[in-house]
């Protein structure tokens, strides 16, 4: 029995426990689901940018990710148009009722006037809510004089550095104009601007314009004359009661004035203002944020210490300042500078960077192909030369064989020549003796004995002679030796040209022969150099009677000294000439440009010459035609 009420009383422990903590857990969920809520009280109109800058600034750090959920609700209370003591008094008793079944976690109190209304009823209001104040112009002495719970953001209107801003912008100002409206708020701005304005009124010009209705201010703004510079304090309202947005009324002043205007406010950038040492409400809004933060996560706000505003950045208008033509070098060093005109690099820039990577790879392209061009161009001359020098050896190689084919049959043919010369020889020699044996049969007592006896010496004579030259010619080809005595030309030559008269007449050709200043004695074989003659004189009738009408034809011999004791001889024609590809290959043996030819002449020619240590050539005729020269050593001068 103990057993058993010991067992039912642990499981009536344990059940008690599990109850517990579903309790313990639905409080903490309940707990944790219930959002933090912050309340905005805004002094003036939803319409008014600094609420909306102030608002952003808070949210922007409130919106930061923490573990507890928070709920943000504005309200406007409009105090600065409404100045009924029974709105006020409705007012508060509205907001009493509306708070008092779910009241916020934290108050953010915007602008003196919603400041002054949370602190003046608090206690009907907010009891024991922490209040936190933004933009707020309290002093040290008048922060300290706070109820306990209150916190917040401290700032001041700059109105001293932005007088002296303007001066440093425009060191030439001779006038400064101030606008200011009616309202008390109006007021409360001017007497502060009449304060930071004592220093500059011993050198300046002050000139205020007070509640004017807006097209009479604008009209008063547009005639101001040079030197002049604008601070807009404030227009709330003119002296007629009629209420503006002061940023309107800055854009209207901003855009017929014929001097720059200069604000307070950041809010009235972009309005035309240059600019100014500005409150920035945003960062107002930011500054405020971050204590409702450390609030929310539960620091209480007499830890808290006020955050004080009071150094204003400056901050200009970029294209205002071009307007005006002021040096954006005046500014003081950490100056903001808004609307400036981007660079060509900053608003183009991804342009600019694909540009400028297309414009490298198109020119390492080209720089590419340009080396690849030179490459194939070096390729190709390389290539050209090579074909060059290929087709050279080609050519020597066939002249070269051409050449061992003459030299072959060179060979043959010189054996065949000492042949033919050899069975010649047994001819003539018969011939000779024939004629011999015929002069003793010519009877003394006839009548033609004296002319028939002259005949057959002739005839003896003409064998011995071809005999001669048959077996010169085959001393020549075998041992390559000539027999040379001193021989005077003169006679050698003329005896040739009056061989080849009457074969030149038969052409129609004219043999002009002259010596050109001394007595031609050569060293040489004159029965050889006859037969060079022959050979040159009858090539030269050949191609002059080719090229030319009959009887136009014409051929000249010249002899004349040369240089280290030579005597040259030159045979000039008025034929076709000599090709200049063939003028190297007319010399060898078995080379012929006839059809007729055989290639033998000029080769025996060239063999004779060289033989008597002279040599044989080919120059073109100027007036057409070719010139055969050659030369002979002149005969060594006797004692």
């Amino acid at each position: 029995m103990q057993r058993s009420f010991r067992g039912v009383t642990s499981i009536v422990r344990l059940r008690v426990l599990v109850l517990l903590l579903l309790v313990l857990a639905s409080a903490s969920a309940s707990a944790l689901s219930e959002p933090k809520r912050v309340l905005l009280l805004n002094s003036y109109r939803s319409a008014v940018p600094a609420n909306s800058a102030l608002a952003a600034g808070i949210r922007e750090e409130i919106d930061q990710p923490t573990h507890i959920p928070v709920e943000i609700n504005t309200d406007t209370l409009n105090l600065a148009a409404v100045k009924d003591e029974e709105y006020v008094r409705k007012l508060i008793e509205t907001d009493r009722l509306k708070y008092r079944t779910s009241p916020p976690s934290v108050v953010v109190a915007t602008f003196m006037p919603a400041v002054r209304l949370v602190l003046d009823h608090r206690r009907e209001l907010f009891p024991g809510i922490p209040i936190v104040l933004c933009y707020t112009e309290y002093s040290p002495q008048k922060l300290k004089q706070l109820p306990p719970g209150v916190t917040g953001v401290v700032t001041k209107l700059d109105f001293a550095g932005t007088l002296a801003l303007m001066s440093q912008l425009q060191p030439d100002t001779q006038q400064i104009v101030l606008i200011a409206g009616s309202s008390e708020l109006d007021a409360l701005r001017e007497s502060e601007a009449m304060q930071a304005l004592r220093p500059f009124e011993r050198k300046l010009e002050v000139t205020w314009l007070r509640g004017l209705p807006l097209p009479q201010l604008t009209e008063a703004v547009k005639a101001l004359p040079p030197h002049t510079a604008i601070l807009y304090v404030l227009q709330n309202t003119d002296r007629d009661g009629v209420s503006y947005v002061p940023r309107e009324v800055a854009r209207a002043v901003a855009e017929a004035a014929s001097a720059p205007v200069y604000g307070l406010w950041d809010t009235l950038m972009g309005t035309g203002i240059i600019g100014g040492r500005l409150i920035s409400f945003e960062q107002q809004g930011v500054a405020a944020g971050k204590i409702v933060r450390r609030i929310l996560l539960g620091e209480t706000p007499e830890a808290i210490p006020f955050v004080r505003m009071e150094q204003n950045p400056v901050i200009v208008d970029a294209r205002q300042l071009k307007r005006w033509n002021i040096d954006e070098r005046l500014l003081p060093e950490g100056s903001r500078i808004l609307n400036r005109e981007p660079s060509l690099w900053q608003e183009h820039r991804n342009a600019i960077l694909i540009a400028s990577a297309l414009i490298v790879l198109q020119t390492l392209w080209i720089a590419a192909l340009l080396w690849n061009r030179k490459r194939l161009q070096r390729t190709q001359t390389s290539l050209t030369l090579e074909c060059g020098r290929r087709a050279q050896a080609e050519e020597l190689t066939r002249k070269l064989q051409m050449r061992l084919g003459r030299v072959d049959k060179q060979s043959t043919l010189g054996a065949l020549a000492a042949r033919i010369a050899h069975e010649i020889n047994q001819p003539l020699i018969a011939l000779k003796n024939y004629a011999l044996a015929a002069k003793r049969y010519v009877p003394p007592d006839s009548t033609n004995a004296g002319k028939l006896t002259e005949l057959l010496a002739e005839m003896e004579g003409e064998a011995d002679r071809a005999g001669s030259i048959i077996r010169k010619i085959r001393t020549l080809l075998s041992s390559g030796q000539v027999d040379a005595i001193p021989v005077d030309l003169n006679p050698v030559l003329k005896e040739v040209l009056a061989l080849m008269k009457p074969e030149a007449d038969a052409h129609g050709c004219r043999i002009d022969y002259r010596v050109t200043g001394f007595a031609p004695i050569v060293q040489a074989d004159a029965l050889q150099v006859q037969l060079v003659m022959v050979n040159l004189l009858r090539n030269a009738v050949e191609a002059a009677a080719s090229d030319a009408p009959r009887g136009g034809a014409s051929i000249s011999v010249i002899v004349g000294e040369a240089a280290d004791r030579m005597v040259e001889v030159s045979v000039t024609d008025s034929g076709p000439g000599v090709p200049a590809d063939e003028v190297g290959d007319i010399f060898e043996s078995l080379y012929s440009t006839k059809e007729t030819g055989m290639g033998v002449g000029l080769a025996t020619c060239r063999t004779i010459i060289e033989a008597h240590g002279g040599r044989i050539w080919c120059t073109p005729n100027p007036a057409g035609g070719a010139i055969f020269h050659f030369t002979l050593p002149a005969a060594e001068a006797k004692d």
